[in-house]
């Protein structure tokens, strides 16, 4: 018994010229359009349920960051010169290897999640570092306006201010954890 590998093998005889010139002509390969069009038979018949519909088109999730030591596998990719010329533009410009942008595309199109350029990363980083030196002057005065003995000040306002900087600070500096590290993908 043969061991299924979701493949057909399909004989168009005096069709298949016609049909790789009408493929070409949409900039499609044989193989891509004939799959969308068994998708789209499977479709217009209610032969294909939405668990199938969406198996192709699954949104992945950085889980955890991924451990240093956990095995890199290689795979070969071959670009066109203008393709090579624009990754290396690109990668220079946001000072990156063209290596960790292609990471980082390939992050972003499976988990539609932003991965930042340095100058990204260090504007954000500044403006975290902005944004905690406020918080600590906001418990400053919190802390003076306590010591003073005013009564009808509420210091909680301020407390919630600072509060509501230090989750802002979390959130970006997990952001820019997820773009300088690598993650698990689930």
């Amino acid at each position: 018994m043969e061991k299924p590998t979701g493949k057909i093998n399909l004989y168009l005889g005096n069709l298949k010229e016609p049909w790789v010139n009408y493929c070409k002509s949409l900039g499609l390969k044989p193989g891509a359009a004939l799959r969308q069009a068994v998708e789209k038979q499977l479709q217009q018949h209610g032969k294909m349920t939405e668990e199938e519909k969406l198996a192709d088109a699954k949104q992945y999730t950085q889980t955890k960051e991924a451990p240093d030591d956990e095995p890199k596998f290689r795979y070969e990719i071959l670009l066109t010169e203008s393709e090579l010329k624009a990754l290396t533009e690109r990668a220079e410009a946001e000072r990156t290897s063209k290596r960790r942008w292609i990471v980082d595309a390939i992050r972003i199109g499976l988990t539609n999640e932003a991965q930042f350029s340095m100058d990204e990363i260090d504007a954000l980083g500044e403006s975290n570092y902005q944004l905690l030196a406020l918080g600590r002057n906001l418990n400053q005065i919190a802390k003076a306006i306590n010591q003073s003995g005013i009564q009808n000040f509420d210091a909680s306002e301020i407390q919630k201010i600072r509060q509501l900087i230090d989750k802002h600070t979390e959130k970006v500096s997990t952001a820019i954890g997820a773009s300088l590290h690598r993650w698990l993908i689930a």
